[in-house]
């Protein structure tokens, strides 16, 4: 009686183990999904420096991006991305105004300077950083 206990203790040990593989296995899979990401639509994540353990502990992604132009030096150049489940910041930009974020004397400075620099000396010419 004593062995079959033993084998139902064996049999819910490889149970756990499997479970627990299955889930960890899920786990690394949902998170591959996240980083599929194609190149043009990653946002990045890292810095100039930013190491794949670095990238990865912030939660990003880590991949290369694959260049078309074979004579590029960035062919294959290390990428750190934030994953596709993340949601978009720029969703919550005010993308309008009320007014145009400056005031009406700074508006007048910047609006008078250009006027002085647009066909100058009645040449149709327009100086970028006139000498005066």
């Amino acid at each position: 009686s004593d062995d079959a206990s033993v084998s139902d203790q064996e049999k819910m040990l490889i149970l756990e183990g499997a479970l627990f593989v299955g889930l960890l296995l899920a786990a690394v899979t949902a998170g591959q999904d996240s980083c599929n990401v194609a190149d043009g639509d990653r946002w990045d994540c890292g810095f100039v420096g930013t190491t794949q353990a670095s990238c990865e502990a912030d939660g990003c992604c880590w991949k290369p991006a694959l260049l078309t132009n074979s004579s590029s030096n960035l062919r294959d150049t290390p990428w750190c991305f934030y994953p596709s489940d993340l949601e978009n910041p720029c969703n919550d930009i005010k993308w309008s105004a009320d007014s145009p974020g400056f005031t009406q004397e700074y508006y007048d400075i910047m609006y008078n300077n250009y006027a002085a620099n647009l066909n100058i000396d009645g040449s149709g010419a327009v100086v970028a950083a006139p000498d005066t």
